[in-house]
């Protein structure tokens, strides 16, 4: 109820009366104020209230309210992105149908902390929602609901990128480090500023020796070189220079001898890079053991020298065959007419002494024939038939020498595989003779192969040098190398068998690996056998070995035959019984020695009509005018035109002739003749020939042209 004034009848009361009015007119003004004032604020809470809430359902990272036991209250849209659940759906859903079950019970022991704590609690979990887990930072916090209870608030932070890069430098890492251990080079690492190793793997610790990597590191670069390098200059000296560049430059890489922990010194080669590790720089050696290496370059050097001494050989042996010819025609004919002589000598001494009466007379002349007795002659012809025999030798050594310049030819023939025996039986006779005794069982009648004659000779030489050594010295008499040979259906075999120490049972299965070997340093490089395997391979064959310890070792070869192969003819024995004589025919020798031609006059001269060239021009010079001939003797290897060149001419200008040409040659002639003779099919002679050889050659060849006519 408002009260009633009454203003008329007491001043006084109507200005009290006008005083409170006031006084509530201004606690009235008050009063609005207030609540305008508490508006405005309400407002600012609402608006701040939306803010929050704004903030909160739109922030970037997600946030939870979870009761005590992980039910879901709350959750902001990016945590409903995170669960990959709709936002409403997750309430009342456990978060830990959303965890990853090998890491949920780390989500439950932190979850006991903080329940018993109230202390913050910081994990990584993995978030199942989808294919590939994500991962969360999860931090946990517990406060107050309303009403007072429990209740835990979490913020999840999706760390998934940086465990991935993690992941990812972490594999990188794991790669990293099994390319250095299993590095087929040394690896190592060297830190400044005395530039001592760091690190090195395995292949480092097997390289030098030792077993842990704190036994290497423990050493220093100057522990592991000695003291001076093979060109004299300090080590210690050398490598700071070689740091200094690398440093400088990048990278550098040198020749360096090291020594293992047993003081054994041994090549490498040696790449320093510069690298830098969060700022720190190191240097990483690469080493790689260079002994193998080495050695196998001393063997690829050896066998550099070996095929220049081939190639000498193969030059030496047709600067021998050229006189030899002469000789040996000289020396046969010698041997032929010395038997003569003695008896023409013999009867004419009848004569004379019947003739001269006078006893003085008779004595001087006697005096003087005394030196003309048979058991003179006979000494003087026995010498000439020893000469012959030393230079057929010769001969034989010659051939043998030049089969083996022709190791490295790719040249294929038919091959009789006695003679390729028989050259290496010769060759390696000085090593056989003093340690045993050599037999020789030889077919004879094998037929030919397809193959290389050389390299054929080669294997044998390789095994019987084996055997040689195989049965040491000391014991001749007792001690044998027996070398056999047969053919079985398709097939020719080969056996070089010896009596001496055998191959070990571990030992059998390696003796044909490269670089395997038994023998003593210097003595063998592992290669022999290998090298004899793959000849015989590349021919169509095998080659296998049996052995005892204490009762010897026997390599089988076995090659199969091959038919129907067209081929060079190679000399044929011929009978010494006197043939009837020939058709006589007219031959051109082309021959640049003259030695030869000389010889070819002595051999042929008597039975046939010749006529000499100088050189290949000379004689193309010859037929261009005068084709009447039956033969043409030809070298194959003249300076200028050679024998090939002049083959070419006549094939291209005189066809007939071109297949009556027979080449000579005393060895040495290069791959390319060799294929050019094989592919034309003609007749070749190897220097020095026996006159009976030549002499049936030229008089079948004139035979077959006198029946062409």
């Amino acid at each position: 109820m408002r009260p009633v004034i009454d203003t008329g009848s007491n001043p006084l009361s109507s200005d009290a009366n006008l005083q409170l009015l006031q006084d509530l007119r201004v606690h009235q003004i008050e009063l609005e104020l207030q609540n305008e004032e508490l508006r405005r604020t309400q407002q600012q809470l609402e608006a701040s209230r939306a803010r929050y809430f704004d903030l909160y359902d739109l922030a970037p990272v997600g946030y939870v309210t979870l009761s005590p036991t992980s039910l879901i209250q709350e959750a902001n849209f990016a945590a409903a992105g995170l669960l990959g659940v709709a936002r409403g759906a997750l309430v009342k859903q456990p978060l830990t149908r959303f965890i990853l079950p090998a890491d949920q019970d780390i989500y439950y022991r932190h979850r006991k902390q903080l329940v018993e704590t109230g202390v913050q609690q910081v994990c990584e979990l993995r978030l199942v929602t989808d294919a590939h887990p994500r991962w969360v930072r999860f931090e946990a916090s517990s406060a107050k609901d309303a009403s007072g209870g429990l209740v835990l608030r979490a913020v999840l932070i999706d760390i998934s990128a940086r465990k991935n890069a993690e992941d990812t430098v972490r594999a990188s890492e794991v790669r990293h480090r099994v390319l250095f251990e299993k590095s087929h080079d040394a690896l190592m690492t060297l830190a400044p500023p005395d530039w001592r190793f760091t690190a090195g793997n395995s292949k480092t610790l097997a390289m030098f020796g030792v077993r842990t990597q704190a036994e290497f590191v423990a050493r220093t670069l100057a522990d592991y070189s000695p003291l001076r390098q093979p060109d004299g200059g300090l080590s210690t000296e050398k490598a700071v220079v070689m740091i200094e560049r690398a440093v400088r430059e990048g990278f550098h890489f040198f020749d360096w001898t090291y020594q293992r922990f047993s003081g054994v010194e041994f090549p490498t080669c040696v790449l320093l890079t510069r690298i830098e590790i969060d700022g720190q720089p190191l240097l990483q050696a690469t080493v790689r053991d260079e002994t193998e290496v080495r050695k196998l370059q001393a063997l690829l050097a050896q066998g550099d020298r070996l095929a220049s001494m081939g190639i000498l050989a193969a030059s030496v042996a047709h600067e021998i065959n050229n006189p030899l010819a002469s000789v040996l025609y000289n020396t046969e004919t010698l041997v032929e007419k010395l038997p003569q002589l003695a008896g023409a000598i013999d009867r004419c001494l009848g004569a004379l002494r019947a003739e001269i009466g006078s006893e003085a007379s008779a004595r001087v002349v006697g005096e003087d024939a005394g030196m003309l007795e048979p058991p003179i002659l006979n000494d003087i012809t026995e010498r000439a038939r020893d000469a012959l025999a030393g230079t057929q030798r010769i001969r034989t050594i010659a051939r043998a020498i030049g089969t083996f310049s022709r190791v490295e030819s790719s040249e294929r023939s038919r091959v009789d595989l006695d003679y390729a025996i028989e050259c290496a039986t010769t060759m390696a006779r000085n090593d056989i003779r003093f340690r045993a005794k050599l037999v020789l069982d030889l077919d004879r009648k094998l037929p030919p192969i397809w193959a290389s004659e050389g390299k054929l000779s080669q294997v044998f030489l390789n095994l019987l040098i084996n055997a040689a050594q195989a049965v040491g010295d000391g014991d001749v008499e007792h001690s044998l190398i027996h070398v056999r040979t047969w053919a079985e259906h398709e097939d020719v075999f080969a056996e070089v068998e010896d009596s001496g120490k055998g191959i070990t049972e571990e030992n059998l299965p390696r003796i044909f690996d490269p670089f395997f070997t038994t023998k003593a340093i210097g003595v063998g490089s592992g290669l022999g056998l290998a090298i004899c395997r793959n000849i015989i391979n590349e021919f169509g064959g095998d080659i296998s070995v049996e052995s005892k310890v204490g009762k010897g070792t026997r390599f089988i070869v076995r090659l199969p035959v091959q038919k129907g192969v067209s081929t060079l003819p190679r000399e044929k024995p011929v009978s010494a019984a006197p043939r009837s004589p020939g058709l006589r025919g007219r031959i051109l020798v082309v021959d640049d020695e003259q030695a030869i031609r000389t010889l070819m006059a002595r051999m042929l001269g008597s039975d046939h009509d010749l006529v000499t060239a100088a050189s290949g021009e000379a004689a193309r010079v010859i037929l261009e005018h005068d084709q009447a001939f039956d033969v043409i003797l030809c070298d194959l290897m003249m300076p200028e035109m050679t024998g090939m060149d002049l083959h070419k001419w006549l094939a291209a200008h005189h066809p007939a002739l071109a297949g009556q040409v027979v080449f000579m040659t005393g060895g040495a002639f290069t791959p390319m003749a060799s294929d050019y003779v094989m592919h034309v099919g003609n007749p070749r002679l190897e220097k020095p020939y026996e006159s009976a050889v030549l002499k049936q050659l030229v008089a079948d060849m004139i035979a077959v042209v006198a029946r062409q006519r």
